[in-house]
């Protein structure tokens, strides 16, 4: 997912409509709100924020953060691969539990 997918899963999770509420949430600036929409990449601390309000692993999204900054594919290849390590199992054990 990219960090602006990742700002809507929180909204939706949350039930926010305003960025302003957003931004509150994620303890950012209205402007970096904005700033994310149209492209800027959130950082670590924020990917944290966004993990712990979604139930994610938290380095799954500041994985995917990275990747989505990286200068060179390579860079992008060593964190995607470290997002997929990390989602895989966690993705599998929610849909064993869902099962159940």
């Amino acid at each position: 997912m990219t960090s602006l997918e990742y700002l809507e899963a929180v909204k939706r999770r949350l039930g926010i409509t305003s960025d302003y509420a957003l931004a509150a949430r994620l303890g950012v600036t209205r402007s970096a709100v904005s700033k994310f929409q149209k492209g800027a990449v959130f950082g670590d601390d924020v990917a944290l924020t966004v993990a712990e309000i979604l139930g994610v692993e938290p380095i799954v999204v500041i994985a995917a953060a990275n990747a989505e900054r990286a200068k060179t594919p390579e860079q992008k290849a060593r964190w995607t691969g470290l997002m997929e390590k990390f989602s895989a199992p966690v993705e599998s054990f929610r849909n064993l539990l869902s099962q159940w």
